[in-house]
């Protein structure tokens, strides 16, 4: 994919949030003539967020941030389509891969990120580019991974 193809809209993973939280940094590493998206948010990456923050400095970071997202209008929530082809892709990669329940309830979360990126023509920047390499097997999506 060329750097022309990136210059819409992004939805982070959690994978690319995790350092901004722990060391308040956000490092993509993007090719030299990449410009920068429009940032938005998925209701699955705020809800995987909270669920790690164990301290109250990061729960009031994660308020201002969702709450940011939100009030420009740019936290996604995945929608009744979204969950059916997220149902859809698990099926078909646990027939495929033989995995177990576990891994198919945190491939879920991706799976649904991705479906939201793809409805609202963003890509998804990702730590975590296996998971979601092995998701566009089953579905068309953009992804850049780190």
């Amino acid at each position: 994919m060329s750097s022309a193809d990136y210059q819409s809209k992004a939805i982070l993973d959690t994978s690319v949030y995790i350092p901004f939280l722990r060391d308040g940094i956000i490092h993509p590493k993007f090719p030299e003539d990449f410009v920068t998206p429009l940032l938005y948010m998925s209701s699955v990456v705020v809800s995987e967020l909270y669920a790690g923050a164990h301290d109250s400095q990061s729960i009031k970071l994660l308020d201002k941030l969702s709450h940011s997202f939100q009030k420009v209008g740019r936290l996604i929530v995945p929608n009744i389509d979204d969950w059916r082809q997220t149902g859809g892709i698990i099926a078909k990669s646990g027939k495929k891969y033989g995995y177990d329940s576990t891994y198919l309830s945190r491939l879920q979360n991706d799976i649904l990120i991705a479906c939201s990126a793809r409805r609202i023509g963003a890509f998804v920047l990702t730590k975590n580019e296996k998971d979601f390499m092995r998701i566009r097997e089953f579905m068309d999506f953009r992804i850049y991974g780190q």
